[in-house]
């Protein structure tokens, strides 16, 4: 019962903000396709060398997001994305230093088990996460990127598909891509389900009395303080959205997990009660059945002599 209303909560929660990511990604998606060459370079959209600390070999540094929970018995909930995640540790290895940012303890104790390098840890997150939990994080990925600590930054978490259905993705969040950025885009509405009209609801075409007049298109514009400083500014808050977007869909995929979980050990608890009790039945029953024959033989004897 607690697990079902935790599940209830975060899946509001996740699904509430879809709408909102879902506006976000496209916004986040023309910016970088209608960027000029200058702001395409800028710091949240290039391909950089990460900054080499004393000692390493000069190479690439990734740090791999991994999203687990804090707590267990939530199925193959964490399972799942630490699978995938070693998965994906073995091929960025191939391009330079893997480093991970754990998020819940699950996935910080899996990989300090491994001697892997553990950048950075978030833990102790409320049971429904909010967005003072997830700031840190965001603030972090960003502040980190720009730090040019990183040459490519990915997360690997699950996408809350039903109550029933998780799914692990891994994508790609800095350096901007427009076929990863599409893709996380896609995906943020199922093609099928309950929530699925969400992406039904396309703009309406606008009409002549709203359509841009030659002389509105000949119009030109000052911009404050500049086109690249609020280019950074707006880029900066969308990824927040994002990151913010794969830890609430993270956390509804763990409460229906659990939720799952905890619905399957109660069913067994019950089957094994009856199973229990039919044997504890077939137990005294053949008891029973044995001090009868015995008392039967035993007055046969007596009668007999």
């Amino acid at each position: 019962m607690v697990a079902a209303t935790k599940m209830r909560k975060s899946q509001e929660v996740a699904l509430n903000a879809r709408p909102y990511a879902k506006k976000s990604f496209a916004l986040l998606l023309h910016l970088l396709t209608q960027a000029g060459k200058e702001e395409i370079e800028s710091v949240f959209m290039r391909t950089q060398r990460s900054r080499i600390r004393p000692g390493e070999i000069e190479a690439d540094r990734i740090a791999l997001i991994v999203i687990t929970s804090d707590k267990g018995l939530a199925g193959s909930f964490n399972s799942s994305v630490l699978r995938r995640a070693v998965q994906a540790k073995e091929q960025l290895e191939n391009e330079g230093l893997v480093e991970i940012v754990a998020v819940g303890k699950k996935g910080r104790d899996f990989f300090k088990a491994r001697d892997a390098v553990i950048a950075k840890e978030f833990l102790q997150f409320s049971d429904i996460v909010t967005y003072s939990d997830v700031k840190p994080i965001a603030d972090w990925v960003v502040e980190a990127y720009k730090a040019q600590e990183y040459s490519r930054m990915v997360v690997c978490s699950n996408q809350f598909v039903s109550a029933l259905v998780q799914k692990v993705e891994v994508h790609d969040i800095l350096p901007l891509l427009v076929e990863e950025l599409a893709r996380t885009a896609e995906g943020v509405v199922p093609k099928t389900g309950k929530y699925s009209d969400i992406a039904k609801q396309e703009e309406k075409p606008a009409s002549s009395a709203g359509a841009p007049t030659r002389r509105n298109q000949d119009l030109s514009f000052v911009l404050e303080p500049s086109r690249e400083e609020i280019m950074r500014t707006l880029v900066e808050n969308l990824i927040q959205v994002e990151i913010m977007y794969f830890v609430f869909e993270s956390n509804a995929s763990e409460h229906s997990a659990r939720m799952v979980a905890m619905k399957n050990a109660t069913e067994n608890a019950e089957r094994l009660g009856e199973e229990l009790t039919l044997q504890l039945n077939k137990a005294r029953q053949a008891a029973v059945t044995q001090e009868l024959t015995e008392i039967s033989t035993a007055k046969e004897a007596l009668t007999s002599e």
